[in-house]
């Protein structure tokens, strides 16, 4: 390869480099402005709905050592809490977190619609109405968690989604319709398009990889043009 091949070459790299990067620059630039200007609170759904503190309505429950002797591993830890209203221990161990029945001293059943729905009234603080409700054991990407959950819709201007804990009905995930937009544009800016919490995908790293060669490329052309072409000569008269 001749030395002006050579340049020539380096100059249609540095150009498509250029093309394909100036692309995703333009992603990274346009996704980073949208994310700016939203607050983190508003695109969390934290103005429509929060986890609420339970009361326990009646104290009347089992002395917390029976319980204890339902957990089936080593225990560390046992608490009394409320799952949609009713009292619960949550015995914590080797084996994981165990719920029992704060008046029964048996193991927790799973939560039914009802709790569900009364779980949702407490969290809930927007103006529309529940139109959809179902347990889920698949699970859509946008919830990110692994199954069971259940899943409640409003007809609200938000489009708003709730997930609640399918053995606890406590609140894991509000969505949106700015949420999900917002999570569209944070795929483009972290070029995740499948989980969208990778910052280590291959996409990422060949924008990288392009970032450096359009710089490398460039710099070099600079170089070739300023101090390694050959000047014209002069033509005397």
């Amino acid at each position: 390869m001749t030395k002006r091949d050579f340049w020539k070459y380096l100059a249609r790299a540095h150009k498509w480099a250029g093309l394909v990067l100036g692309v995703q620059v333009l992603l990274w630039f346009a996704s980073g402005l949208f994310m700016a200007l939203f607050p983190i609170d508003e695109v969390r759904g934290s103005h429509l709905a929060e986890k609420a503190t339970w009361t326990l309505s009646d104290v009347t429950v089992i002395p917390i050592e029976i319980a204890m002797t339902a957990y089936e591993g080593e225990l560390t830890g046992a608490s009394l809490t409320s799952i949609a209203g009713e009292p619960a221990y949550a015995l914590i161990g080797d084996k994981g977190t165990q719920l029992i029945n704060a008046r029964t001293g048996k193991a927790w059943e799973p939560i039914g619609e009802n709790a569900i729905r009364l779980a949702a009234g407490k969290y809930y603080k927007g103006e529309g109405k529940i139109v959809a409700l179902r347990r889920l054991t698949e699970t859509p990407k946008e919830y990110r968690r692994p199954p069971p959950v259940w899943q409640l819709e409003y007809d609200d201007s938000s489009r708003t989604r709730l997930y609640l804990d399918a053995e606890t009905a406590e609140l894991r995930a509000v969505r949106t319709r700015l949420w999900r937009v917002y999570d569209f544009m944070w795929m483009l800016h972290i070029m995740d398009y499948d989980t969208r919490d990778n910052f280590n995908s291959w996409w990422l790293r060949l924008a990288a990889f392009l970032a450096l060669l359009f710089s490398i490329s460039g710099l070099m052309l600079v170089v070739q043009r300023i101090f390694l072409r050959p000047k014209p000569k002069l033509i005397k008269s």
